[in-house]
């Protein structure tokens, strides 16, 4: 089954991503991630925000920061291990358990907003997920995607050109690419290739699908990657550059 699959690779990388959201904890980017999530979230009194897919907890802990009640929901074991661990370091309260994206076990209208980052490329059916989490919005929440067309080169032979292109120039700019082993790349791809967003122009699809599960509104940045990745990463990703959407009940 692909889910199981997914969680079976994911669960095997939590250690190594773990050390890529310490890096991020560490430098300006998290006070960027703060920045926009200050932005779109908004403030208010005991503001109810749940974190999709949360890996190491790295949204978590900044919305935690952020004085925002916060639960955050993973599908990998492993990475929610990790995400407990991180939090308990960096002192925040924050509710952690096991969930699919698309089928969270909570109450209709039970938060005010609802975040993920590099989650819904991921998704086997990513409009079951939108409208899982339009029945978790209370009326007038919002839902913050930021994510990239991570996998689209594979179905798209000039995008995956512009890939090798980039990645080269960010290679001799000092990008050390050795954060996958062989074989978790080679699987990675095959993952990739079974997954429907893998085919499809985000975060144009987005915005159709966020219309089709019933959002009022939806917001669009088709690319942040100026403020939040650094010089390399801006290379590195130059073809598929990362996006935020903002959809409103």
């Amino acid at each position: 089954m692909l889910e199981n699959r997914i969680e079976k690779y994911w669960d095997k990388r939590a250690d190594s991503y773990n050390e890529v959201v310490q890096k991020e904890m560490a430098c300006q980017k998290k006070q960027a991630w703060e920045s926009l999530l200050r932005k779109y979230a908004g403030s208010g009194e005991n503001l109810q925000v749940l974190d999709v897919g949360t890996g190491p907890g790295f949204f978590a802990i900044l919305l935690a920061g952020l004085n925002y009640a916060v639960t955050a929901v993973d599908k990998c074991q492993d990475m929610l291990e990790q995400a407990r661990n991180n939090a308990r370091t960096a002192g925040k309260d924050i509710r952690f358990f096991k969930a699919d994206a698309h089928a969270v076990d909570l109450p209709n209208e039970s938060f005010d907003v609802i975040v993920s980052r590099n989650v819904t490329w991921l998704m086997p059916d990513p409009l079951e997920v939108y409208l899982e989490w339009y029945r978790l919005l209370k009326p007038a929440g919002k839902v913050l995607v930021f994510d990239a067309n991570w996998n689209r080169g594979l179905s798209d032979p000039e995008l995956q050109r512009q890939c090798e292109k980039y990645r080269q120039l960010a290679i001799e700019k000092g990008y050390q690419d050795n954060k996958l082993t062989p074989e978790q790349r080679a699987e990675n791809e095959a993952i990739a290739r079974k997954l429907p967003l893998t085919y499809e122009q985000r975060p144009f699809w987005d915005r159709q699908a966020f219309r089709r599960c019933g959002f009022q509104q939806v917001e669009v940045e088709e690319n942040i990657s100026h403020l939040v990745h650094d010089e390399i990463e801006r290379i590195l990703y130059y073809p598929t550059p990362m996006f935020a959407i903002c959809a409103s009940k």
